[in-house]
């Protein structure tokens, strides 16, 4: 049910004139994807995340092509809470830099006009993978009321990449929970400027 929602959506009319969409998605999670109404024991009904991407690709999405499509995606994804006790004792281990190669060689253009297939999606999830999305019974998700937040507080001066890191960011005196930035495929800044 959740992607014939969505392929209908996609579908629109209004995403030839749009100048992008937002996709806000608030339900029950697990790490493969959302759970839907008629979601069993978090195996039935789920909504895997590439479903989302698929849908409103380049590919089959025409109308939304080079135009932003933020996807926000306020779910658990897995049972595991979001936080480790360290020491400041320990001599953490340095990452081994990667090594990819970043330029192609011995390819030319042809006459086919060719796009990437899943670009200009911004992506926030309110949780790493794996781990819970908190909510206060009162106020609601944790997650929701810092975007509200810093929404309302940078979204007149600053683009959408840097309101996310901000979001981020206000997570970080709050170790149960944090909000990452996943298959975010944005080729330039994204503004928003409401109000003008």
């Amino acid at each position: 049910e959740m992607a014939t929602v969505m392929k209908d959506f996609a579908d629109r009319k209004e995403h030839c004139t749009s100048d992008s969409t937002f996709l806000v998605f608030m339900s029950h999670g697990v790490r493969a994807g959302l759970c839907g109404t008629k979601s069993r024991n978090e195996t039935t009904d789920i909504l895997s995340f590439d479903t989302i991407y698929e849908t409103f690709n380049n590919k089959s999405c025409r109308a939304l092509l080079g135009k932003p499509k933020v996807v926000i995606i306020q779910s658990c994804r897995g049972g595991k809470y979001g936080y480790v006790l360290v020491s400041d004792s320990g001599d953490p281990a340095m990452p081994a830099p990667s090594s990819a190669d970043t330029i192609t060689a011995g390819l030319e253009d042809d006459a086919i006009f060719k796009v990437h297939l899943e670009s200009d999606f911004a992506t926030l999830h309110s949780s790493t993978p794996d781990t819970v999305s908190w909510r206060c019974p009162v106020k609601g998700s944790l997650f929701i009321q810092h975007l509200i937040e810093q929404f309302r507080n940078h979204a007149c001066n600053n683009d959408l990449q840097e309101i996310f890191r901000k979001i981020q960011y206000s997570f970080g005196k709050c170790p149960r929970q944090l909000p990452s930035q996943e298959r975010t495929t944005m080729l330039r800044k994204f503004y928003l400027f409401p109000g003008h």
